[in-house]
């Protein structure tokens, strides 16, 4: 008899603290109650499962740097020339390679093996190589900026600034890098104020480095432009108050022509949708170029009197806010079909057309994130397009390559990190 009333009286207690658990799970998870201590306990007992299963989904997945490859994906190389690219890519997840390579036969002309150990989300975006295989590179967001030689050896770093994005040579050889404050870049670095409150935000800077030092010659706030140049009010235009502008690309001007001087600076600013005419010289603010793009990346010329640079034609910050379809959907105009392209931007003229926005859309060639192109002659462009890893040469209206960079990985390629053209 003790025994069975022993029984029923644990399954009483039991049901009893499982009723104050539950209760007192439901008033935490609300924001009812506030129960000291025991709160972190509680909602780790009540999120557990949850947590595991995050836990074993987040093991199931490659490393950010791989991008598995659509099943019904097909190479098409119809290149007749050579086309030779720096590429970086992770040989594993704590070490990165980058390739000097031929994309007509995939063969790989020069390979610097990395030795810097990193974590799996770290990339080397954008690195320069020089003729005599000495290699400029950073890791976006984490590190300084380094030269190392042909075996890795390190000629110099520059730890003073967090490297990210683009680098760019102008016409004396200077290193020109998008850079942010060191260590944390993620602090707040910029701050203004808006109806007494202050906004304070991530900064961009203009950074200048001697190819041979590594020494900083220049280094300039973007927010100290805005203010100096009196556009300020730019940043209540952007899409994120605490990355206003996230500069993504400088292109320096390598002569002097009617529309810009030799050492200018082109600057492509994401979250703003905004391309910068820059003179370093002065601190001026030539020209503020806004018009049909959105998000745009990596600014280049294509003459002397003819700006380029990839449109991503996307949000600057992903949403998916949007009303619920109305039983008259047919009948609504549809506003727009957007899809990237490359915009190309007449200086004399200061009008805008589209190049490629048909075989774009025709071969779904759209980027939401970074995306990049470079011309290779008056008829034959690069295109990257980063999100989904595809590397494509469009010549006169055509696809002659489109291709991925093979991973060690089965059914998985690379993740392309702003891929630069080597030209003869």
């Amino acid at each position: 008899m003790k025994k069975v009333i022993s029984t029923i009286s644990f399954f009483i207690i039991s049901l009893f603290v499982l009723s104050v658990f539950g209760w007192m799970s439901v008033n935490i998870s609300k924001g009812v109650k506030d129960f000291g201590l025991l709160n972190e306990p509680i909602k780790f007992m009540y999120s557990f499962l949850d947590q595991f299963k995050e836990s074993v989904e987040e093991v199931k997945k490659e490393s950010p740097t791989f991008l598995k490859t659509e099943v019904n994906y097909k190479l098409i190389n119809n290149l007749k020339e050579d086309l030779n690219v720096l590429m970086s890519f992770s040989e594993s997840d704590h070490r990165r390679s980058v390739v000097i390579m031929n994309l007509r036969n995939d063969s790989i002309l020069f390979k610097w093996n990395i030795k810097d150990t990193v974590n799996e989300h770290d990339r080397i975006k954008n690195p320069i190589a020089y003729p005599n295989r000495d290699l400029v590179y950073s890791y976006t967001m984490k590190s300084g900026i380094k030269r190392i030689d042909s075996t890795g050896k390190v000629l110099w770093k520059q730890d003073g600034i967090i490297g990210h994005h683009s680098l760019n040579l102008d016409s004396s050889g200077y290193i020109w890098a998008c850079t942010r404050k060191a260590p944390e870049w993620w602090d707040a670095s910029g701050k203004y104020k808006l109806y007494g409150r202050t906004v304070y935000f991530e900064d961009d800077f203009l950074t200048k480095l001697d190819p041979n030092t590594g020494e900083i010659l220049y280094h300039k706030s973007l927010a100290e432009v805005f203010k100096e140049n009196k556009i300020a009010n730019y940043f209540l235009q952007t899409q994120s108050g605490q990355d206003p502008m996230h500069l993504n690309d400088i292109q320096p001007a390598l002569k002097t022509t009617k529309y810009y001087s030799e050492g200018d600076l082109f600057l492509s600013l994401k979250q703003i949708s905004l391309i910068l005419h820059f003179r370093p010289s002065t601190g001026e603010v030539i020209k503020v170029i806004k018009g049909p793009f959105s998000a745009q990346h990596d600014v280049d010329f294509l003459d002397d009197s003819t700006l380029t640079w990839f449109n991503n034609s996307y949000y600057a910050l992903w949403t998916e806010d949007s009303k619920p379809k109305p039983k008259n959907a047919e009948q609504l105009t549809l506003t727009a079909d957007f899809f990237s392209n490359i915009v190309r931007y007449d200086l004399s003229s200061e009008e805008f057309s589209y190049i490629g926005e048909e075989i774009f859309k025709k071969n779904w060639i759209f980027t939401g994130n970074e995306g990049l192109h470079e011309f290779i002659n008056d008829s034959t462009y690069f295109v990257e397009q980063q999100n989904q890893g595809y590397l494509w040469v469009i010549q006169n209206d055509q696809v002659i390559y489109k291709g991925v960079l093979e991973s060690q990985k089965e059914g998985y390629h690379h993740l392309p990190n702003w891929t630069r053209i080597i030209k003869k």
